[in-house]
This record gives structure tokens, C-alpha cells and sequence, in this order.
């Protein structure tokens, strides 16, 4: 969670829905997830019982407490000190709740800033620096959070030389694929009539796009396996020591020689990580997806339960996934048996790749498709079932003499009815950015007959009394649900209609909302209340993040 304003971390802006942010942080997902919990705990017991047979004392710091349970945790394994610290006030005033319920409350130091404003000596934040840090500072891409800042100023401030830190280090993982379902969230393809005929293509700046720089955070174990093709084992490509300022860089570069175990076009990489969780690497914690998880096989011998899908047997976690990252566009196949260097970059927050190119640059998005659609509107505009579903049924109701006002944003189908053959098509196109990519595949198509408003406020008397049928997917890049979606053209529809004298045919006529009762086998877990966590009571945190 980030935010440049003050009143955000403090909790001190009244207008800020407090509950409901720290309800959508994942907060308890991360409680729920007994695996990192329990080797957390285990990490900490070796930890404070190697000091103690050295004859020292343990001095942790917590940085990022949240719910307070590694601060607690800590103490349970015998800690001589526990400091813990918590900048987000609504946060930090719950742990503070949670540590004196569980009788802890003399035991922990709790200090309600960033780590970064601690201060340390004689009657400070900190009454000495910690031998011991432990600390929760990862996401999906490991560093995106900031770990590496927030470490390097903990080890220069903050700890003694030669502390302990939990976990102890972190190697990063790749995977060199070819996936057509990925590529699909990336790429629009061309779209083609029901009897083949090419009705729109792609302009070249939008295939060869990067795209967008931010993470594409998925469960790659929910990939179908006949999804992809892995033209790689997985490698390790980074591993970072957290207890070493030294070793912790904001910018490296390293290339890792692999030979291909598969032919294909090289598409992405898949990326995931592991921790080891103490210095002597005993316990280790790994976000692997299942067919590269180290205890897969194990799990697979010792399931108790046959309704359980293979790909479910590791353990579950929705704030720790994998994450894919889409390479240099390419056309040329690597061919099985021969030797490749895969390029991995990272900076302070995020991470590239590509293949035999140690210069190449962050990714961006330069053609403007990734900025005005979300991945998971990109894989809309590439659902070959559903295009073709509606194509056919455009077909069978426009003609050439139709005149067609698509309402909604970024409608490629609504497109194509141009190069359908209808007379004309009118699109409304509120968002400036898909605006100007609907344009680009106008020019690059040399499409006639197309005018692209951008608001119904332009709609004029002339251009309305032309009109034939209304056409909406729909789609509306404000929308967040998807039933809004139908909301929000029901609405548009009804204005329209107000400025029309005759009748027309609109496309879609109707819609429904449908729901089913589920029984999920981890996803409630994102909400569900957490009573007792290893041991301790967290049922004031509960009541914390309950949406009412």
C-alpha cells in the first residue's frame, strides 16, 4: 500500500473510508496464509535460539507490523526486546489492540511511523539498534514494495553488523515461454468475418508495443499446462541478500545462459520467487506455481483429499502470485537444443527481460492500447467465441444502407460493421486515449464513412435522423464491475433515444444478471475473518476489517 499523502498513512483525513481500504489490502489474506505464518514463526525460533546458545541477546525489529503477529511471534521465542513499527495509523492503533489483548502489550515497542523516521539512542524510538529484523515487504514482483530501500536504510540505521534478518535472502526465478492466452491479454489480433475475409487489421505499432510497465500478476497454476509451451527449465535469475547493504543494488543486470528444451516463438517469461527464510537456509518458502513447487511431489503422495485439483495441492496465497512479463516482440522460433541468453533487469520496483540484449530498456506502453485497456479488456477484444457471435449476428441485421452509433469505448467490433459494408458508422468515444487508438485503426485500415465523436453532446440533429441501429458490446473504460458496463449504456441509450424522432434497432435488445452460490476452495479466504492466527487471537482485527 502506498500513498504520498500524510493524512492517508496517519488516518487522519475523516472523508477516508478506513475500513473498507484495509478490508481491499489483503491484510488477512495474509494471515490466512498458514504456510508463510508457520515458517515465519519457525524462523524466528532458530533465529533467537542460535543467539541465545552464542550468549547473545535478541533485539528484534518488526518493520511493517500490521496485525502485530511476527512482533508477537517474536516474543513468544524468547526475544529480550521487540520493536515494532507501523506507519499506516489505523493500522498501527488495531496492532497495538491485537498485542494487548494476546497480554503482550509490556512486551512490544510498538512506534507508529515508517521505518525510515525511527530514530535510535537514550529515551528514541529504539533504545538501542536490533540484532534480529523481520519483516513483510514483499509483493508479487518481490521489490515492488520498496524492499530494497527500506532494507538498505534498516541495515545502515537501524541494525548492528552482522545482524540476523528474516528471511535471509530471496531468489527470483524465470521461465522462457511461448503462450497464446498471454499474448492474447497483450496484443489485439485482427479480427475476420465468418467467412474468413479480414474485417479489421492492426496498425504495427500496437503488435510490436511493449506494453504496459506495470505487473501481470496471475496464478500461473490456474494456466491450463496445455496453454503453453516452456521453452526453458526454470532459472535462477537474481538473488538478493537481505542482510548485505552492499549487496543490495536499485539496478543490475544479469544474463543467464540457457539451453532451449522446446521449439517455439519466445513470448514471455514466467516469474516467481522463494525465501529462505533463515541464515543457514533450513526453512525455505517458495511462490512457485505447482509444476516447479519443491514440495509438489510431496504433497501429491500425502493428498487426503481426491476432489482436490492437482494445481490446488500447494499453498494458496492471493497477495504473493506469479507474475508474467511479456518479451521484445519477436517472429523468429527458438529451435530445441540451442543456447539463448536470457537478459533480466530490475530497478527499485520492477523488472524486464529479454533475450541476447544486455542494453535493452524498461517497456512502456508507446501505442496507447495498454493505457486506455486493462489486460483483461485486451483479452475481450481477442474472445474469438464471442467476436464471432456477435459478427454473425451483425451480419444477418445490417445491410448497406445501415447507419450504426456504437456507444461505448474502444468497440473494434463496433468498428468492423464499417468494413462490413454498412453505410456509416458513428462512434462515441469519451476516453481521449482509446479515442485516438479507435482513430489509428480507422487510418490504418482506410476506413470511409467513420466519425468518431467525443461526447453524445456532439451528436447533432443531422447525424441522428440517419441513425438505424444503436450497437454497444458493451464496454466503458469508467466501469470497474462489469454489469455497470450495461448500466452505463442503458444510460447513454435513453439520451439518444430523447434526441431521436423514429425507431431503431439496438444491439444489444436486452440484458440479464445471473448469480450461483459457490464453495470456493481458498478465495474466501481474501475476506474471511480470521479469529485465531498460530496461536493468537486476532479477532479485534476481525472487527477492523469487516465491511458494514
Amino acid at each position: 500500500m502506498h500513498s504520498d499523502s500524510e493524512d492517508y498513512l496517519s488516518g487522519d483525513d475523516d472523508d477516508f473510508d478506513r475500513q473498507q481500504e484495509i478490508a481491499r489490502s489483503a491484510f488477512a489474506d495474509m494471515c490466512h496464509d498458514w504456510e508463510r505464518n508457520q515458517k515465519y514463526d519457525r524462523a524466528l525460533q532458530l533465529t533467537i535460539e542460535r543467539l541465545h546458545c552464542e550468549g547473545k541477546e535478541a533485539h528484534v525489529l518488526d518493520i511493517g507490523t500490521g496485525s502485530g503477529l511476527l512482533s508477537m511471534m517474536a516474543v513468544r521465542a524468547g526475544a529480550d526486546s521487540v520493536t515494532a513499527c507501523e506507519a499506516f495509523r489505523p493500522m498501527a492503533d488495531c496492532a497495538e489492540r491485537v498485542i494487548a489483548s494476546n497480554g503482550m502489550g509490556d512486551r512490544i515497542r510498538l512506534v507508529k511511523k515508517k521505518s525510515t523516521e525511527l530514530e535510535v539512542g537514550a529515551g528514541k524510538d529504539m533504545e538501542r539498534k536490533a540484532n534480529v529484523l523481520v519483516t513483510e515487504l514483499f509483493d508479487t514482483e518481490l521489490i515492488g514494495e520498496g524492499a530494497i530501500a527500506t532494507y538498505r536504510h534498516a541495515l545502515q540505521f537501524l541494525l548492528e553488523e552482522g545482524c540476523r534478518v528474516i528471511p535471509d535472502k530471496a531468489t527470483v526465478y524465470a521461465q522462457v515461454v511461448e503462450c497464446p492466452l498471454a499474448m492474447s491479454w497483450q496484443t489485439p489480433k485482427l479480427l475476420c468475418s465468418s467467412d474468413g475475409d479480414v474485417l479489421l487489421r492492426v496498425p504495427e505499432e500496437m503488435v510490436n508495443c511493449r506494453g504496459s510497465s506495470a505487473v501481470f500478476d496471475v496464478q500461473l497454476s490456474q494456466l491450463p499446462l496445455e496453454s503453453f509451451n516452456a521453452l526453458s527449465e526454470p532459472i535462477p535469475v537474481f538473488e538478493f541478500d537481505w542482510s548485505s547493504r552492499e549487496a543490495l543494488k536499485f539496478k543490475r543486470h544479469s544474463r543467464n545462459l540457457l539451453k532451449v528444451q522446446s521449439s517455439g516463438i519466445p513470448q514471455a517469461v514466467f516469474m516467481w520467487w522463494d525465501l529462505k527464510m533463515d541464515l543457514e537456509g533450513t526453512v525455505l518458502l517458495s511462490c512457485a506455481p505447482f509444476w516447479a513447487h519443491p514440495d509438489f511431489e510431496e504433497l501429491k503422495t500425502h493428498k487426503q483429499n481426491d476432489s482436490i485439483p492437482e494445481p490446488n495441492l500447494i499453498p494458496w496465497r492471493d497477495h504473493w502470485m506469479q507474475a508474467i512479463y511479456f518479451l521484445p516482440h519477436s517472429k523468429t522460433p527458438l529451435v530445441k537444443g540451442e543456447e539463448i541468453a536470457l537478459d533480466a533487469f530490475h530497478d527499485e520496483f520492477s523488472w524486464w527481460f529479454g533475450l541476447n540484449d544486455s542494453s535493452l530498456d524498461p517497456g512502456h506502453c508507446s501505442c496507447g492500447v495498454h493505457i486506455a485497456y486493462s489486460r483483461s479488456r485486451i483479452g475481450q477484444l481477442n474472445d474469438g467465441p464471442r467476436n464471432k457471435r456477435i459478427l454473425n449476428y451483425l451480419e444477418e441485421v445490417l445491410d448497406k444502407n445501415s447507419v450504426v452509433l456504437v456507444l461505448g469505448d474502444g468497440s473494434l467490433l463496433g468498428l468492423s460493421i464499417r468494413a462490413m459494408g454498412a453505410k456509416k458508422v458513428i462512434l462515441v468515444e469519451t476516453n481521449q486515449t482509446s479515442r485516438h487508438c479507435m482513430e489509428r485503426f480507422v487510418e490504418h485500415n482506410r476506413l470511409e464513412n467513420v466519425k468518431i465523436l467525443s461526447c453524445l453532446d456532439d451528436l447533432t440533429p443531422d447525424a441522428t435522423a440517419d441513425i438505424t441501429h444503436i450497437f454497444g458490446e458493451p464496454f466503458f473504460t469508467s466501469a470497474i464491475l462489469p454489469w455497470e458496463n450495461a448500466i452505463q449504456f442503458m444510460w447513454e441509450l435513453n439520451r439518444v433515444k430523447a434526441l431521436l424522432n423514429h425507431e431503431v434497432s439496438v444491439i444489444p435488445h436486452s440484458f440479464s444478471i445471473y448469480g450461483v452460490a459457490v464453495e470456493f476452495l481458498d478465495l474466501q479466504k481474501i475476506s474471511a475473518p480470521l479469529g485465531t492466527c498460530e496461536g493468537f487471537d486476532l479477532s479485534l482485527m476481525d472487527r477492523m476489517i469487516e465491511i458494514r
